[in-house]
């Protein structure tokens, strides 16, 4: 009996942890920077709870590790310790730890109820942004600073080395992280006030400035929000448009009041053209709603989304890449930028198991998700079907094994 599960332990659970097995035999693993100094932990398919503070001198004990116990799930430190097997955190001896952002289907809106397939997609073209326009963009990160991994289940993590962020607390990277999802974004900051003089009187009036869009991190996207929510407003029929000012907390009459005010070309040209936001309007009340219908849009728009306790979080432990996720036997999958422009997960996360197929039984008809690039339709009964997609639809519950002829 493998050391992974327990005698009772329901067979499909048995077949999976003896299929992980196997294959960590005769896969290589990708070695892990700083190995001796990461704690790993483990979860196995008959247990709930991650066993951890294990450490490891090579890859070669972490993959006999991996063979012998074969768990449903591994994880490694984005920490480095002095002594990564120690009990206690006290004990460990803290470094550092790598810049870590994760994003999985819980975190990016619009993609909790959409098939898989669809969901992976969603979650990537996030993180595209993320990773983009964020971490290397925004945050100076070059591609030999990063790595981008495939989680194996619903998302993806990028992690950022080097000694600027190995010594970051707690702090700093949850500012980071509002910084990415604009948390706390002000355009009283952002918009800078400056003072006009008028031709009548001779008067000394406050005027405020926009951002130009080559500027960097929030003022240019401050800028590209603005372009985007009038090209939304003068593209909308007018019901549409004023709906949009009202769903960002505008009444109604000061809504076609501001709907009106964008349709003035003269006012909007000379606000773009000078860069004076109190152009569009000489209400100030008009010209404070309109600041915040900018702010929720800016949000909403160009925000990145990620999770704040992981990127915070200088204990963390995060997907080992090159092992098996537990609840679909995909691969967990390092990836460069240039890679994952093409990615997709159901073709290049799926491990290679030769030919070998699985006989399962289904309560139901279904089409099962295209592992492979072939979508296979499942019928109610027996089934015998390739070994990946027999473990990931395994693991998803979606089919039982059938019991051996």
């Amino acid at each position: 009996m493998n050391d992974g599960v327990k005698a009772k332990t329901p067979p499909e659970l048995t077949f999976a942890a003896h299929q992980f097995s196997k294959y960590y035999s005769v896969h290589r693993l990708q070695e892990v920077p700083g190995l001796k100094q990461r704690e790993f932990g483990f979860m196995f398919f008959d247990k709930g709870f991650v066993h951890r503070h294990i450490g490891f001198q090579n890859t070669d004990e972490l993959r006999r590790y991996l063979v012998e116990r074969s768990p449903a799930h591994a994880y490694y430190s984005t920490a480095y310790y002095e002594r990564p097997d120690a009990k206690t955190m006290a004990e460990k001896g803290w470094m550092g730890a790598d810049l870590i952002f994760d994003l999985d289907a819980d975190h990016v809106r619009g993609s909790e109820k959409l098939p898989y397939e669809q969901m992976l997609a969603r979650v990537k073209a996030v993180l595209i942004k993320l990773y983009d326009e964020f971490v290397c963009s925004d945050l100076g990160f070059g591609e030999s600073d990063t790595e981008i991994v495939f989680s194996g289940g619903r998302g993806y993590h990028i992690h950022a080395y080097g000694e600027d962020v190995k010594k970051l607390g707690s702090h700093e990277r949850r500012e980071i992280v509002d910084y990415v999802t604009a948390v706390e974004l002000d355009l009283d900051i952002l918009l800078s006030s400056k003072a006009i003089e008028t031709e009548r009187n001779r008067k000394q009036l406050k005027s405020t400035r926009l951002p130009a869009l080559s500027e960097g991190g929030w003022y240019g996207k401050t800028r590209k929000a603005l372009n985007m929510l009038l090209e939304q407003l003068l593209s909308l029929p007018e019901e549409g448009a004023i709906e949009l000012l009202v769903s960002a907390g505008i009444k109604k009459n000061q809504a076609a009041r501001i709907y009106r005010q964008v349709q003035d070309r003269g006012a909007r040209e000379r606000m773009l053209s000078e860069n004076i936001l109190d152009a569009l309007t000489d209400r100030d009340d008009d010209l404070k709603q309109f600041k915040s219908v900018l702010q929720s849009k800016a949000v909403e728009w160009l925000g990145g989304q990620t999770d704040e306790p992981v990127t915070s979080d200088t204990h963390r432990l995060i997907r080992l890449p090159g092992s098996l996720h537990g609840k679909t036997a995909l691969k967990v999958v390092s990836l460069t930028r240039d890679q994952l422009a093409t990615f997709d997960p159901l073709r290049d996360a799926v491990p290679d198991f030769g030919e070998e197929t699985v006989l399962v039984h289904s309560a139901r008809e279904f089409v099962a998700e295209p592992l492979g690039g072939h979508a296979l339709a499942i019928r109610e009964g027996l089934n015998e079907i390739p070994l990946p997609l027999g473990l990931f639809l395994i693991l998803r519950r979606q089919v039982t094994l059938a019991p051996k002829r």
